[in-house]
């Protein structure tokens, strides 16, 4: 609606500010791509994966939007966190009656996690151990080549998630689990650039950063990286508004890349701060001094000739557990993430939750029949969970000390995976 509004205020030279009503929002805006998957997965007698032949159609509705970006991201991830040493892949999006389907939180990747997870059991049963197992002798650790042919960096702690989960995957007789991965940053050679200028003024430090924030954080997260760094208490760093006239653009708040990339560009402004606070010896002696500094991180684009491109800056790993009880409902859910050095722990941790609760509606109660290609539910109708529904969340955090980017930050990924056909031992059913 943006473009509706600023040509609006363009002509009435006022501010101008439109709202939906609820009917208007679920007819138009975007929804998560619905796919078709189709896998066909080998490994050996020891369960080490030796090829996945994937192809995916994807709806993406009325319009393109973002169709294109989304299926790509569905294709890059559907190796999952695994070595695969042969993997071929085919993507197509197709228009349909449907409403527009568009950005959702994790952007392609949660359907091909999904599909590539089901497979995973599917072998596991067929070689006779058990789905933590199977996960475990594939998982991608530091120097493998990942199935895109990237190889993984010295931070990956996948292997950690898996460790971190066994126990409550194996003490309950009705369990499920499944992992998944994320990418940090646009990557795949698409520019991808953030910067952020602090200023001395009035005895504080202000910060100036067009990063939007939806709720993840950003005045929190640039805050503390300048308060630790610099020693500066929080009481005297002030965010400023973002305001296209005054602060510098930082580029947009998707692919989990704000706390990566303006993360590291405050870092950056922080250290040449302090640097002067060393020499001037307080925060009142650098009235008016102004720094600026850019993070620019530059990926391979697809089908890159390298041997080994590296299609993203970073990427984040998890590893969750569901719990049924004896009549088949969910009791407990256990989420163990690698998603690099926290910045805002509590933060961090109201994503997962907040992913996960969307990933349990998404496969348990949701609804969003569009017969002729219009949709017939209500909000109050749609099978939204209520927050008394929601089982107990158990997050557990695992991740390698340092790193070079904003101290090692990888970012949540905004994955919400249920994992599928939770079963019993002996391999009935259990929902």
């Amino acid at each position: 609606m943006q473009h509706h509004a600023a040509l609006m205020a363009w002509i009435t030279k006022k501010p101008v500010k439109l709202t939906m009503t609820r009917e208007e929002s679920l007819r138009v805006h975007p929804k998560r791509h619905p796919m078709r998957i189709e896998i066909t997965s080998g490994c050996d007698e020891q369960g080490r994966l030796t090829a996945h032949r994937i192809r995916i159609t994807s709806d993406t509705g009325a319009y393109t939007s973002l169709g294109g970006p989304v299926l790509q991201r569905a294709c890059t991830h559907a190796g999952g966190p695994y070595v695969v040493p042969n993997i071929d892949i085919e993507g197509i999006g197709v228009y349909t009656n449907n409403p527009p389907c568009g950005a959702f939180r994790g952007f392609g990747v949660t359907q091909s996690a999904f599909a590539v997870e089901g497979n995973m059991n599917l072998l596991a049963e067929k070689v006779g151990i058990s789905y933590w197992e199977i996960r475990w002798r594939n998982a991608i650790e530091p120097g493998a080549v990942m199935s895109n042919g990237q190889i993984a960096g010295p931070d990956v702690c996948f292997k950690e998630t898996l460790l971190a989960a066994k126990e409550a995957f194996e003490s309950s007789p009705y369990a499920g689990i499944a992992c998944g991965m994320k990418n940090s940053g646009l990557g795949v050679g698409v520019p991808d650039v953030s910067r952020v200028r602090l200023e001395v003024r009035g005895g504080k430090v202000q910060i100036y950063t067009s990063a939007a924030c939806m709720g993840q954080g950003i005045a929190t997260m640039t805050t503390q990286i300048v308060s630790h760094v610099t020693g500066i208490p929080v009481s005297k760093i002030q965010h400023m508004p973002a305001d296209t006239k005054l602060t510098p653009d930082a580029g947009t708040s998707t692919a989990s890349r704000q706390t990566v990339f303006t993360g590291e560009a405050t870092r950056r402004c922080a250290e040449l701060l302090r640097q002067d606070l060393l020499d001037a010896g307080s925060l009142e002696a650098l009235e008016g001094k102004d720094y600026y500094q850019e993070f620019d991180f530059k990926s391979d684009p697809m089908g890159s000739d390298k041997p080994n491109p590296v299609s993203h800056i970073a990427y984040g790993y998890a590893t969750h557990v569901a719990i049924l009880d004896e009549e088949g409902r969910l009791v407990k859910y256990v989420a163990c993430h690698d998603s690099g050095q926290p910045i805002n722990i509590k933060s961090m941790e109201g994503q997962i939750e907040g992913g996960i609760v969307m990933g349990m509606g998404y496969a348990l109660t949701e609804e969003f029949p569009t017969p002729g290609g219009y949709p017939v539910k209500k909000y109050g109708t749609l099978g939204l969970w209520r927050a008394p529904e929601v089982p107990p969340i158990e997050v557990k955090l695992c991740y390698a000390q340092g790193g070079d980017v904003a101290f090692g930050a990888k970012g949540v990924g905004e994955i919400s995976l249920v994992p599928p056909r939770p079963r019993h031992r002996s391999g009935l059913q259990a929902v």
